[in-house]
């Protein structure tokens, strides 16, 4: 790990702490979400092993907004371990962390919007730790595909 990686590492975990999200965790009750809810459901985020993370690298859209705030961090430590488009844990990170970028200025206020009603409960501190995360992700150079999309989310959303 980068020494710029640490200080984002640092900055999430004094930003979240480690609480027990509330049921359930997942928005509907389909197998893919009872899934994430046997897995995840009744863990902290400083809890999640590696494991279950791959196998729900791309289950951040199904949390409830409570479980999302709850279980991120362990999200994007484990992007961390490796800021490359290789990893799909942080492509998926960033996919839910990063409003999509419509053809029309409309669409893209609405899926701003949108984000940022998934995120009201989250403190200030929270929001910074997750700005310094797309931050870096932004500087890594295999990641160009995403970095207008991490500009807008810094920009627009993660305020």
């Amino acid at each position: 790990m980068t020494a710029d990686s640490l200080d984002v590492w640092t900055q999430i975990a004094e930003a979240f702490p480690p609480v027990l999200p509330r049921q359930p965790v997942t928005l509907c009750d389909c197998d893919e979400c009872r899934d994430v809810q046997a897995n995840l459901g009744n863990l902290r985020w400083n809890e999640v092993l590696p494991p279950a993370l791959d196998k729900h690298f791309g289950s951040l859209p199904l949390l409830t907004d409570d479980a999302f705030q709850a279980l991120l961090p362990a999200y994007l430590f484990r992007a961390l371990d490796d800021l490359s488009e290789k990893n799909k844990i942080l492509e998926w990170t960033l996919y839910t962390l990063c409003p999509l970028s419509e053809e029309d200025e409309a669409a893209t206020r609405e899926s701003d919007a949108k984000l940022r009603k998934r995120i009201p409960k989250f403190t200030d501190q929270q929001r910074s730790a997750v700005r310094a995360f797309l931050a870096l992700a932004s500087a890594a150079s295999d990641l160009d595909g995403h970095h207008q999309a991490i500009t807008r989310a810094i920009s627009a959303v993660w305020l």
